[in-house]
């Protein structure tokens, strides 16, 4: 029974992720935008910040013409803060806000948000996650799909190639999880809900669309959760984007922090109260592990499981564009992920356990 329902699953996301990626939008550099654009970028203090990848971008960053304009949201004192001050020398269009205090009971990116709404101007609004470099076309191609279409795009990054290992530890993630569930509408606001709220990604609307949100109404950890929901009460509907080359999400070289920063993600995870989102993730790492851990009491199951692995390890090599030796190491990186999991719960659930959030 456990076998045939790991089977099951994975058909279910190699469908799912074989049809949000022919049915869903692709960033493309031959597209053009003239209009005005802005982006927000919210940094708490577990985001991360790659000042070297952002600087190299700049180079190509020749299209733009003063379409642009970054915002950039600091919650507190961050070590980031010094790193944004140097790319502003070289981004006049970078605005850096730095929030110390903030009321009682108000969760720092919905509230940061509201703070400099009546200051966004730009036709083309777009949210996005710290860890996320961009190219300009990036930009110029999402823009133009906000622009035409008016409606919201949620675009997914592609895993930046550092090192082999590192890239297969960082594909095993929520955005890949969302990826092969999105677009089930009568369970939308169950699944997709929580896991666009661990995914990363970029939020692209209208500015009419930016200038109805109420900020001060929100008052959960996720801006991405809160706007679906948001979106989905209204019937409105928001399209899955992928972002290619044009769009990276980045992590730290050195595998041991890369295991320490998802260890602290579980962490973040128990800490913002989004249980469901974290049962949703962990249902996902056992098909994606399943395999691994029953080959020897579900051996004829697990042979087919891995039949089926590795064809969806194939679709997403074309959907993120993964390197093969970074598809191979899959059974690592769950290895990695599951081990993770098991050190955050024998280290510090016991000191974290409860259902209230704490104060911020």
């Amino acid at each position: 029974m456990l076998g045939l329902l790991a089977l099951g699953l994975t058909v279910v996301m190699i469908y799912t992720l074989v049809k949000n990626a022919l049915v869903g939008t692709q960033l493309s550099a031959d597209d053009r935008y003239s209009g005005s654009m802005e982006l927000i970028i919210p940094i708490t203090s577990r985001s991360e910040f790659y000042l070297e990848p952002w600087l190299k971008n700049l180079t190509d960053f020749h299209l733009l013409n003063g379409q642009l304009k970054i915002h950039i949201l600091i919650d507190g004192h961050h070590p980031a803060v010094n790193a944004w001050q140097e790319l502003h020398q070289k981004l006049p269009y970078v605005e850096l806000h730095s929030f110390l205090m903030r009321p009682i009971g108000r969760e720092s990116v919905p509230w940061m948000i509201e703070q400099i709404a009546p200051k966004i101007r730009g036709q083309v609004v777009i949210i996005g996650d710290a860890e996320l470099v961009p190219t300009e076309h990036a930009f110029i191609s999402l823009s133009r799909l906000v622009s035409e279409k008016q409606k919201a795009y949620f675009t997914l990054p592609q895993t930046a190639k550092l090192s082999v290992l590192g890239e297969a530890v960082a594909s095993i993630n929520p955005t890949l999880a969302l990826a092969s569930i999105f677009g089930f509408r009568k369970i939308r606001r169950n699944i997709s809900h929580p896991l666009i709220s661990l995914s990363q990604g970029w939020m692209g609307m209208p500015l009419s669309f930016f200038q109805e949100i109420d900020f001060s109404k929100i008052n959960l950890p996720s801006w991405k959760e809160a706007l679906a929901k948001k979106w989905d009460l209204e019937n409105r509907t928001y399209i899955l984007a992928f972002a290619e080359k044009h769009l990276l999400r980045y992590y730290p070289e050195d595998i041991q922090v890369q295991t320490a920063q998802i260890r602290i993600y579980w962490e973040e995870l128990w800490l913002k109260g989004d249980r469901t989102g974290l049962w949703l993730y962990l249902v996902s790492l056992f098909i994606w592990s399943f395999p691994i851990f029953c080959i020897f009491t579900h051996p004829f199951w697990s042979l087919a499981s891995i039949l089926l692995l590795v064809l969806y390890r194939f679709f997403t090599k074309i959907v993120f564009q993964e390197r093969w030796g970074a598809a191979m190491l899959h059974p690592v990186a769950c290895l990695v992920w599951i081990g993770t999991f098991l050190w955050w719960g024998i280290t510090g659930l016991k000191t974290k356990y409860g259902s209230k959030r704490p104060a911020v």
